[in-house]
């Protein structure tokens, strides 16, 4: 039978516990991230498998394609290009307000979690997160937007980011690869299981730009050498990436030579991400 689990709720946190596991939700701001509303950890056996709060997405860093669609004299600032046109994303997930966290008991094995939030003044549109938690460790997640009337700027993306301990740096998928590929670039990428070490996955471009995506994932697998980590299964499909740096460490450097090697792993699980065009 499936064990039961139990709702406890402190500090600004809410925790459903589980015969070996414990997953926390944060109910107030932590960290000077939003925190509210996040998955902030989730602990198995003792150990913890998330670094940071798992976080809506919708942002990506411009690649050499949108990055600028004219330069600027002096090859400084983009002028009219994806930063601009579409800048109003990058942090409307991080910086949400939450408007309520409500947690449901459906059966002693079942727990349900909503988050109702708005995204950030100039967007304003409704968000939500489901969370169904099982005794069994499975975690149901499930991201809802409702834009309104508003017009707004195409998404980069759509999905959740957070980060790992670097421990978890053997990545296993099932679906398109070995190498990158992006919804309007993955015909050479042949749908199979694939594995490797997640700093050998990425792709260094000369400009560092969002590189390691790959498509029609049905699930992804991060785990340490002892094979203990986290299995993600798409509902039916995946966008899934990792990298061995942060997403501000990508945006900010001008040459690979500045991305750093980080104590924890970015993983960045979306429903679909635009094309790279070209």
């Amino acid at each position: 039978d499936m064990p039961e689990l139990k709702i406890e709720e402190s500090f600004g946190v809410l925790k459903v516990i589980g015969r070996d596991f414990t997953l926390t939700i944060g109910t107030e701001n932590q960290w000077n991230v939003n925190a509210e509303g996040a998955i902030i950890s989730f602990v198995f056996k003792g150990k913890e498998l998330i670094a940071t709060p798992l976080l809506p997405n919708f942002w990506r860093v411009p690649i050499d394609n949108e990055i600028k669609l004219q330069w600027d004299r002096n090859f400084i600032y983009p002028v009219g290009g994806m930063p601009r046109k579409q800048g109003i994303w990058k942090q409307a997930g991080q910086f949400r307000t939450v408007e309520s966290v409500t947690a449901e008991q459906l059966k002693p094995q079942v727990v349900r979690i909503a988050v109702k939030a708005t995204l950030i003044p100039g967007i304003e549109a409704k968000y939500r997160n489901v969370y169904t938690i099982f005794g069994s460790g499975d975690v149901v997640v499930e991201g809802s937007f409702d834009p309104g009337d508003k017009k707004l700027p195409d998404l980069p993306r759509f999905g959740m980011q957070m980060e790992i301990p670097r421990e978890f740096d053997t990545m296993t998928w099932y679906g398109r690869g070995p190498h990158e590929n992006y919804w309007d670039r993955k015909t050479g990428a042949a749908v199979g299981v694939y594995a490797g070490q997640v700093k050998d996955l990425i792709h260094n471009y000369i400009r560092p730009q969002e590189n390691a995506n790959r498509t029609d994932v049905r699930w992804l697998a991060l785990t340490n050498k002892n094979g203990i980590g986290l299995l993600t299964v798409g509902m039916p499909l995946l966008n899934v990436s990792a990298w061995p740096y942060t997403m501000y460490d990508l945006e900010r450097a001008s040459h690979i030579n500045e991305l750093p090697q980080r104590d924890t792993i970015t993983v960045n699980l979306d429903y679909k991400q635009m094309g790279v065009g070209g």
